[in-house]
């Protein structure tokens, strides 16, 4: 069976078939909050019966624990975005949320399984544990990028860069989650870029403008097209 096709390329592991259902499992999540991903709302979704979730799930569970596989592939991304070597400091931060943005843009439905997973996995300890190496992952390549800026000059002189990742990072959040309360009217490239490029600027040595690469949103290879 024919793989989905998805941002993630030969890292999604599931099939068309599976993807409908975490694809319908997290709209419902989204419009409804995690309770009301039962078996009846999410094959309502789907247009199927809900016997046909247990031909691609260990039920309701498995299906959890799929849609934390795909939580944690939007992680892995997000970390990947923020690393390399160019540009540095302060630009690389900025490219690398545009590009961040731009995956989460092409990919709404999953928007409450990549802002908010605690309360929907928060029943499974297991998932749980993994959702603290998830946020280390992202906290950490965050403050990568201060400590690059510190060290190219870009950074505020004499700011402590940890400090500013930590903010930095609760802003990158708090983006996430106003555009999950309002995906169709919020725009992630238009307000989330402005609110970070925003702090940025207060981060940001005087001395040292925010080259013109940066300022352009990059495009991810292969982004899904908005279901």
């Amino acid at each position: 069976m024919s793989k989905e096709e998805t941002i993630f390329g030969d890292d999604w592991p599931y099939s068309k078939a599976k993807s409908s259902l975490l694809r319908s499992a997290a709209i419902v999540i989204r419009e409804q909050g995690p309770r009301s991903a039962t078996l009846k709302n999410i094959s309502g979704r789907a247009g199927v019966t809900e016997p046909a979730i247990f031909r691609h799930f260990d039920g309701v569970d498995g299906m959890f624990e799929s849609l934390h596989a795909v939580a944690a592939l939007f992680y892995a991304r997000f970390t990947a975005c923020l690393e390399g070597d160019e540009p540095t400091g302060m630009d690389r931060l900025e490219a690398g949320v545009s590009r961040i943005f731009d995956s989460l843009a092409a990919n709404a439905d999953f928007a409450y399984v990549v802002a908010k997973p605690d309360p929907i996995f928060r029943q499974y300890p297991r998932l749980k544990e993994k959702d603290a190496g998830m946020y280390a992952s992202l906290a950490e390549a965050f403050t990568d990028c201060f400590k690059s800026a510190k060290a190219d000059g870009s950074l505020l002189p004499g700011a402590d860069p940890s400090a500013l990742a930590s903010a930095a990072l609760g802003l990158f959040y708090q983006v996430l989650y106003a555009w999950v309360d309002d995906v169709e009217g919020y725009s992630l490239h238009r307000d989330g870029m402005k609110a970070f490029r925003a702090y940025l600027a207060i981060a940001r040595n005087p001395g040292r403008a925010a080259s013109s690469g940066a300022k352009a949103p990059a495009k991810t290879k292969g982004a899904a097209k908005k279901r």
